[in-house]
């Protein structure tokens, strides 16, 4: 199921895809789908889908499924895909596919927690001529602040960073910052970013 938000009219259209177990639900992607939605973006938002394997190419494609079907739905708008951990992954992978203008992604997973190894990632997002921007929490454990420092990164790739916060995206209480302050500004930046984007030429 995809649950719409914002205006129908919108020139803008952003695909929010759900990270592991992801529910609509969910605190902080709801925050940002809200937030996109009051700037005027139309915002698109599932679940994740039932899965009980723990096979990550499974996953993968569940989750790509979703994104495409989706996309089908979007006619005329400047298209931008992206998601939550996994969802933003997957959805990076799919922006050339589907004709994006730009890939947003939060605490995206530039390595798996078991391996530091970053390479595939960094390759996919590397060989994307979109825009990308990742808000990432400089705790994350799938690539915080130190590790992401010493990325060779696309140039048209922008980052911004949560203090304190972790992969869930929730910065410790005794760091004096908040969850939804954090989140609140994140998104009026990805509202800007999405906002500044044009239709990709053909």
């Amino acid at each position: 199921m995809i649950v719409w938000s914002g205006p129908e009219e919108a020139a803008h259209v952003i695909l929010l895809a759900p990270g592991d177990e992801g529910r609509l639900s969910d605190g902080a992607p709801t925050l940002v789908a809200d937030r996109l939605a009051l700037a005027g973006i139309r915002v698109a938002r599932f679940a994740f889908p039932p899965c009980e394997s723990p096979d990550s190419d499974l996953r993968d494609e569940l989750v790509a499924r979703q994104v495409r079907a989706a996309a089908a739905e979007v006619s005329g708008a400047v298209l931008v895909v992206g998601g939550f951990s996994r969802g933003g992954r997957v959805s990076a992978g799919l922006a050339s596919e589907l004709g994006a203008a730009g890939v947003v992604a939060f605490a995206f997973p530039f390595h798996p927690r078991q391996s530091p190894d970053a390479g595939p990632r960094l390759k996919l997002l590397r060989s994307l001529d979109c825009p990308i921007l990742i808000v990432q929490g400089t705790r994350d454990s799938h690539g915080n602040l130190q590790q992401v420092r010493g990325y060779d990164l696309a140039p048209t790739l922008q980052l911004h960073w949560l203090e304190d916060a972790n992969h869930a995206l929730h910065p410790r209480a005794r760091s004096g910052h908040t969850q939804p302050t954090q989140l609140t500004a994140a998104a009026d930046i990805a509202s800007q970013f999405i906002l500044g984007l044009a239709q990709p030429s053909s």
